[in-house]
């Protein structure tokens, strides 16, 4: 079974990272870490009042490990620890711009270190735009350093109906990327 790391950070796409929860929960062993940031984010767009990560964890009912944001001494901060693919969705700039110079402030921010410096899958979902020249240099760095970045923008050849149809596409793609199967959109099949 993949172990995967799903990172989810102070950006607008909240229902990214739960979408992403509940459908890896039972695909994989996932592994979880929410900011305090990414918390609020969740509860404004999700018009909840969670009070921590694991009353969000807990409301979703999915098996998964939860971290703490400041826990260093997580076996998946560790090089060692055999992580198959990390995924930051979403992905803060402020995020990107840390992890683009090398600077592990918070868990994720340390496991997406460790995701390049051993060469594992590393999926960047970020929200922002427009983007600022700092921004594009940022992502182009992580992208040399061999992480995927990718913006929450999904197609629309496959004729949306919903905003599930949408979040369901750009999940879908990150499966894809980390090769996890998936019936979350038609493709294309011109």
């Amino acid at each position: 079974m993949k172990k995967i790391f799903l990172g989810i950070t102070g950006a607008s796409g909240a229902l990214y990272g739960k979408k992403l929860i509940e459908e890896l929960s039972d695909k994989c062993e996932l592994h979880l870490c929410i900011t305090p940031d990414g918390l609020i984010n969740i509860n404004l767009e999700l018009e909840a009042d969670y009070k921590s990560p694991s009353d969000f964890i807990e409301s979703l009912d999915v098996k998964a490990t939860l971290y703490d944001y400041k826990n260093f001494a997580a076996s998946v901060s560790s090089g060692s620890f055999m992580v198959d693919s990390y995924i930051i969705a979403p992905a803060s700039m402020g995020f990107v711009g840390r992890a683009a110079g090398g600077i592990s402030s918070n868990l994720i921010e340390r496991c997406a270190d460790v995701a390049m410096k051993e060469r594992r899958n590393l999926v960047i979902l970020f929200r922002e735009m427009p983007l600022s020249l700092i921004h594009m240099e940022n992502l182009t760095k992580l992208t040399r350093a061999g992480a995927i970045c990718m913006p929450a923008a999904p197609g629309f050849y496959h004729a949306p109906k919903s905003i599930d149809d949408l979040i369901y596409f750009v999940v879908g793609t990150i499966f894809d990327i980390i090769n996890v199967q998936h019936n979350l959109y038609e493709r294309w099949e011109g």
